[in-house]
């Protein structure tokens, strides 16, 4: 419990269900999990949660156990809230509940992909939760029909977010030093939607700067107080 939001993981068909319609409804579209993929994963020993609010569904988590650099992972596949939500701390909640779901069951991490130019997001993964970025992929997902991705380029950074050997879910800290950093825009979504033209542009020049971090010599060390992904040298 946080709160007056009740968080627990999903015990039946009609609760897989739920989750599927709310993710649906926060990406604008139709099947973006398909429920029966839902209830398959649940099925299989995979994860998925349900946050309500006074018995109402107003966010939703899904993942699927993995296998990364030779460990048992939770790849957390998609975490969604309704936006008149947004401001409650949810997010946080279903992804903490997550992580005890995965101590409970003996998973080393949990990792997931986010898009590097919202900054929020990158501020809630590197800050509020402490992962750090292992990898990055251009175009991971190709086309994505959705209402928040249709006509993107879905490049993608990899975190990984350790269990094994921890106490409690990590948190994290802005990093005040870098050698250089990768900046993002203010608002992406925002601009996406007034100046389709400036969007592209934003992720021609960070690909161009993530391509460099990631050729061997660089990585991604954390997150800065400005909103720039702070990079060092390996």
């Amino acid at each position: 419990m946080v709160g007056e939001v009740d968080i627990a993981t999903v015990r039946d068909r009609s609760e897989c269900e739920a989750a599927g319609a709310l993710f649906d409804r926060v990406w604008q579209m139709q099947s973006m999990v398909p429920n029966e993929v839902i209830i398959a994963t649940v099925h299989a020993g995979g994860y998925a949660s349900l946050a309500r609010v006074n018995n109402e569904v107003v966010g939703a988590s899904w993942g699927f156990l993995g296998w990364h650099d030779g460990t048992l992972t939770l790849h957390s596949h998609v975490t969604g809230v309704l936006a008149n939500h947004g401001t409650r701390g949810l997010g946080e909640a279903l992804k903490r509940h997550q992580w005890q779901w995965a101590s409970e069951h003996g998973v080393e991490a949990i990792t997931w992909t986010f898009d590097p130019l919202v900054r929020r997001n990158g501020y809630f993964n590197l800050v509020k939760l402490g992962a750090v970025v292992t990898a990055y992929h251009e175009n991971f997902y190709g086309v994505i029909n959705d209402g928040l991705n249709r006509g993107e380029h879905t490049d993608r950074l990899l975190v990984r977010w350790q269990v094994a050997g921890q106490a409690s879910a990590p948190h994290g800290a802005c990093v005040e030093r870098a050698d250089w950093s990768v900046a993002t825009p203010d608002d992406i979504e925002l601009l996406r939607r007034t100046d389709v033209g400036a969007a592209r542009e934003w992720r021609s020049r960070q690909r161009a700067d993530l391509r460099k971090v990631f050729d061997g010599s660089w990585s991604i060390a954390g997150y800065m107080a400005d909103g720039s992904y702070a990079v060092a040298r390996r």
